[in-house]
């Protein structure tokens, strides 16, 4: 009977406190799913009452909702072991992973507008190279201008990228 209290007691760290969803998406999503199937077919039952076989319904619907739930719980039991047995370092982990996940797609973003400046900078030497070649001295001076702007971009990027990593 202690087994049953259990698993469909609710989740907690060893301090006592409840755990939250938010440390495992995964169960977080088979909680939702457990209730929505739940309020799906009771809302088919409640629409076609006049279907024969609603008692085989509810009962199907009773069971796999309990049976998504224990699988959420189950999971998310696992998740604070887990937690719990890297010590503060892998809750803080757990919490972080979305802010890493924000970190990394703005070093991606400040790596392609580096990238991107460099990659203009150089088209456009190309441009007032073949401008000076077909004897067009002003379009090539043109061009210069352009590819130092982009370089003077590309390299204040850098700065500022090297800026905020010395902060951080």
């Amino acid at each position: 009977m202690t087994w049953v209290t259990e698993v469909l007691g609710r989740v907690r760290w060893s301090d006592g406190r409840l755990a939250s969803y938010r440390e495992d998406h995964v169960a977080f999503g088979l909680h939702l799913l457990s209730m929505a199937s739940a309020i799906a077919v009771t809302i088919v039952w409640m629409v076609s009452s006049r279907w024969a076989a609603w008692w085989v319904l509810i009962p199907l619907s009773i069971a796999s909702s309990l049976a998504l739930e224990l699988v959420a719980r189950i999971r998310l039991r696992r998740t604070v072991r887990r937690v719990e047995t890297q010590g503060g370092r892998g809750r803080a982990q757990v919490k972080a992973s979305v802010e890493d996940w924000v970190n990394q797609q703005l070093s991606r973003f400040d790596d392609y507008a580096i990238r991107s400046c460099d990659q203009k900078a150089e088209e456009f030497l190309a441009r007032a190279e073949a401008a000076r070649a077909s004897g067009d001295q002003k379009s090539a001076a043109k061009y210069r201008r352009r590819a130092g702007r982009e370089r003077k971009y590309s390299e204040r990027w850098r700065r500022a990228v090297e800026d905020n990593a010395r902060r951080s």
